[in-house]
Protein backbone atom coordinates (compact mmCIF):
# COMPACT_ATOMS: atom_id res chain seq x y z
CA UNK A 1 0.00 0.00 0.00
CA UNK A 2 2.61 2.29 0.91
CA UNK A 3 4.28 1.72 -2.13
CA UNK A 4 1.47 2.16 -4.44
CA UNK A 5 0.47 5.66 -2.59
CA UNK A 6 4.16 6.32 -3.30
CA UNK A 7 4.82 7.22 0.60
CA UNK A 8 8.17 8.23 1.96
CA UNK A 9 7.35 6.35 4.92
CA UNK A 10 6.12 3.26 5.56
CA UNK A 11 2.69 3.22 7.53
CA UNK A 12 3.19 3.40 10.92
CA UNK A 13 1.64 0.42 12.89
CA UNK A 14 -0.42 0.43 16.27
CA UNK A 15 1.06 4.41 17.67
CA UNK A 16 -1.94 5.59 19.57
CA UNK A 17 -4.80 3.51 17.84
CA UNK A 18 -3.73 -0.43 18.86
CA UNK A 19 -1.81 -2.87 17.35
CA UNK A 20 -4.70 -3.85 14.75
CA UNK A 21 -4.15 -0.55 13.16
CA UNK A 22 -1.53 1.84 11.06
CA UNK A 23 -1.62 5.38 10.73
CA UNK A 24 -1.21 7.01 7.19
CA UNK A 25 0.10 10.60 7.50
CA UNK A 26 -1.55 12.72 5.24
CA UNK A 27 0.03 16.68 5.33
CA UNK A 28 -0.70 16.75 9.03
CA UNK A 29 -3.65 14.49 9.45
CA UNK A 30 -2.97 11.18 10.30
CA UNK A 31 -5.21 8.83 9.09
CA UNK A 32 -5.88 5.19 10.80
CA UNK A 33 -6.22 2.02 9.48
CA UNK A 34 -8.07 -0.58 11.33
CA UNK A 35 -9.40 -4.13 10.51
CA UNK A 36 -12.89 -4.26 12.21
CA UNK A 37 -14.84 -7.44 12.33
CA UNK A 38 -15.74 -9.03 9.04
CA UNK A 39 -14.31 -5.58 7.45
CA UNK A 40 -11.84 -2.27 7.80
CA UNK A 41 -12.15 1.12 9.18
CA UNK A 42 -10.82 4.62 8.33
CA UNK A 43 -10.66 7.46 10.69
CA UNK A 44 -9.75 10.80 10.64
CA UNK A 45 -9.40 14.25 13.05
CA UNK A 46 -9.82 16.92 10.46
CA UNK A 47 -9.28 19.72 12.97
CA UNK A 48 -11.34 22.32 14.77
CA UNK A 49 -14.70 23.69 13.33
CA UNK A 50 -14.72 27.42 12.16
CA UNK A 51 -15.48 29.79 14.66
CA UNK A 52 -17.72 31.96 13.13
CA UNK A 53 -21.19 30.74 11.93
CA UNK A 54 -20.44 27.42 13.57
CA UNK A 55 -24.14 26.30 13.35
CA UNK A 56 -24.26 27.37 9.58
CA UNK A 57 -20.97 24.84 9.24
CA UNK A 58 -22.75 21.96 11.36
CA UNK A 59 -25.51 22.29 8.93
CA UNK A 60 -23.04 21.58 6.24
CA UNK A 61 -21.53 18.71 7.96
CA UNK A 62 -25.12 17.44 8.24
CA UNK A 63 -26.14 18.15 4.84
CA UNK A 64 -22.71 15.89 4.13
CA UNK A 65 -23.75 13.41 5.47
CA UNK A 66 -27.57 13.16 4.13
CA UNK A 67 -27.14 9.63 1.54
CA UNK A 68 -23.09 10.07 1.71
CA UNK A 69 -23.16 12.21 -1.36
CA UNK A 70 -20.75 14.77 0.21
CA UNK A 71 -18.44 12.29 2.19
CA UNK A 72 -18.50 9.13 -0.05
CA UNK A 73 -19.86 7.32 1.74
CA UNK A 74 -18.05 8.01 5.45
CA UNK A 75 -19.90 10.30 8.28
CA UNK A 76 -18.62 13.28 9.69
CA UNK A 77 -18.94 13.98 12.87
CA UNK A 78 -17.91 16.35 16.06
CA UNK A 79 -15.25 14.18 18.30
CA UNK A 80 -16.18 14.86 21.44
CA UNK A 81 -13.00 14.23 23.67
CA UNK A 82 -10.65 16.99 21.19
CA UNK A 83 -13.93 19.01 19.98
CA UNK A 84 -12.13 18.36 15.87
CA UNK A 85 -14.21 17.31 13.07
CA UNK A 86 -14.03 13.56 13.07
CA UNK A 87 -14.23 11.49 9.30
CA UNK A 88 -15.07 7.80 9.89
CA UNK A 89 -15.35 5.26 7.01
CA UNK A 90 -17.13 1.70 7.84
CA UNK A 91 -16.85 -1.58 5.70
CA UNK A 92 -18.55 -3.92 6.94
CA UNK A 93 -17.51 -6.79 4.82
CA UNK A 94 -13.89 -7.94 3.70
CA UNK A 95 -12.43 -6.12 0.18
CA UNK A 96 -10.07 -7.19 -2.38
CA UNK A 97 -6.85 -5.34 -1.91
CA UNK A 98 -8.07 -2.58 -5.40
CA UNK A 99 -11.63 -2.22 -3.66
CA UNK A 100 -9.41 -1.45 -0.33
CA UNK A 101 -6.99 1.04 -2.22
CA UNK A 102 -10.16 2.78 -3.56
CA UNK A 103 -12.10 3.49 -0.25
CA UNK A 104 -8.88 4.72 0.80
CA UNK A 105 -8.26 7.15 -1.96
CA UNK A 106 -11.69 8.48 -1.62
CA UNK A 107 -11.74 8.70 2.08
CA UNK A 108 -8.29 11.09 1.53
CA UNK A 109 -9.70 12.97 -1.13
CA UNK A 110 -13.09 13.41 1.26
CA UNK A 111 -10.50 14.09 4.15
CA UNK A 112 -9.27 17.37 2.22
CA UNK A 113 -12.52 18.38 1.35
CA UNK A 114 -13.49 18.78 4.66
CA UNK A 115 -10.30 19.75 5.67
CA UNK A 116 -10.76 22.99 2.61
CA UNK A 117 -14.70 23.56 4.02
CA UNK A 118 -13.00 24.23 7.43
CA UNK A 119 -10.48 26.23 6.56
CA UNK A 120 -12.30 28.37 3.59
CA UNK A 121 -15.65 28.44 5.96
CA UNK A 122 -16.70 32.26 6.10
CA UNK A 123 -19.65 34.84 7.20
CA UNK A 124 -21.27 35.53 4.06
CA UNK A 125 -22.18 39.17 3.97
CA UNK A 126 -25.26 38.97 2.41
CA UNK A 127 -26.02 36.44 4.98
CA UNK A 128 -26.08 38.68 7.59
Amino acid sequence: LAKDLELKEPLAQGEGAGEDSFTLLLDTTPITIREAQNGFQFSALLGEPPQEQLELFYSKMLRGNLFGQATNGSTLGIDEPSGQIILRYYAPQKASYRDFKERLEDFINTCDFWHQEAKSHQVNPLAA
